[in-house]
């Protein structure tokens, strides 16, 4: 889907997914069925979304269910033993037990504001960064958001709201969800979503380890996945990000990704890893997805445990910002965004 859909909502050609989600009606009753049947319903719905839309949808009936209520439903069950992401902890979230990400049902964000700093289609950009995350990056600056997964305020619909419509007033061209990791906190988004009246698209910057599941639920709701591609192997993705099975994983969910909403490809260049993580990153997209954006990260930053690392202790010599760049140019990739 390159790009196109996210531009398109931006110029106000589409309506963003989760707004049309919001008003396409569902089943009523639904929440007394078993779970195989609401996902029949849910698959259902959100392929009607795919097809040709108006721009302006007709509204919800009153007292109706939608496919967004539907979604809510759908993670809430799977928060009760909880597999959003590969680690398959299996945890009671709605009955505050907590596993890899430290969540239980609700989400904080422990930091938000009107950005200008990421990719120049995004900017201004309303980011929430939410705390928690299934991963555990050496390099990691978010890392106090990680630990303290109570740090911030709690994303409620009463608050959520009225911060995302004052942004909008400044120039906001969306919301966006940044971690931590967003996935894990899919029920508080959702339910957030439900008391918002901007229409604004949903950009989701993710690391992308994530389930069939959680992919399923994403899509309806995402309408830019920005995605972190970190590891070319699965040995660097457990040395320095804590997980196993990491590379099948992110390969599928970015081919998932660029199915159902439009989607960026980051690559942070750690030193010392650019043959191992670089060059198989980049040949994979070349081969999987040579359209989408690929976005080229040069400003690597030693962090949090980085300092222990004798290879992540340092920032990219010259060398290696040319090694870089000289490698991503050469394979023949459409769209390519370097920065740092």
């Amino acid at each position: 889907m390159s790009l196109g859909h996210y531009l398109a909502v931006v110029r106000g050609k589409q309506l963003p997914f989760w707004w049309r989600s919001k008003f396409l009606t569902a089943l009523n009753g639904f929440s007394s069925l078993p779970t195989e049947q609401l996902w029949q319903l849910h698959d259902e719905l959100t392929k009607s979304l795919h097809t040709k839309q108006r721009r302006n949808e007709p509204a919800q009936q009153a007292g109706r269910n939608s496919l967004l209520d539907l979604k809510i439903e759908l993670t809430r069950r799977i928060y009760r033993s909880c597999t959003l992401c590969p680690l398959m902890c299996r945890i009671d979230r709605m009955n505050g037990e907590v596993g890899r990400c430290g969540l239980k049902a609700d989400a904080h964000a422990f930091r938000e504001g009107l950005l200008v700093s990421e990719e120049p289609f995004i900017v201004p950009t309303y980011e929430l960064f939410l705390t928690g995350c299934n991963m555990r990056c050496k390099f990691c600056q978010a890392w106090e958001g990680v630990v303290r997964t109570n740090l911030g305020f709690k994303l409620t619909g009463s608050n959520f709201a009225p911060k995302v419509e004052r942004k909008a007033k400044r120039g906001a061209l969306n919301i966006h969800f940044v971690g931590g990791e967003p996935t894990v906190n899919l029920l508080a988004v959702l339910v957030s979503l439900k008391s918002l009246k901007v229409p604004l698209p949903i950009v989701w910057n993710t690391n992308l380890f994530a389930t069939d599941e959680a992919m399923k639920l994403l899509d309806g709701v995402v309408d830019l996945f920005v995605a972190d591609f970190k590891f070319g192997n699965d040995e660097c993705a457990w040395g320095i990000g804590g997980v196993r099975g990491y590379v099948a994983t992110v390969q599928s969910n970015l081919l998932k990704a660029s199915r159902i909403a439009s989607l960026v490809i980051r690559h942070l260049v750690m030193p010392g890893h650019i043959e191992c993580c670089l060059v198989p990153v980049v040949s994979w997209v070349t081969q999987n997805l040579p359209k989408v954006t690929f976005h080229l990260m040069l400003n690597y930053l030693p962090d949090w445990r980085a300092w222990s690392d004798k290879a992540l202790s340092r920032r990219l010599n010259e060398s290696e910002k040319q090694r870089a760049m000289a490698i991503v140019k050469s394979v023949g990739l459409k769209r390519v965004l370097i920065s740092g």
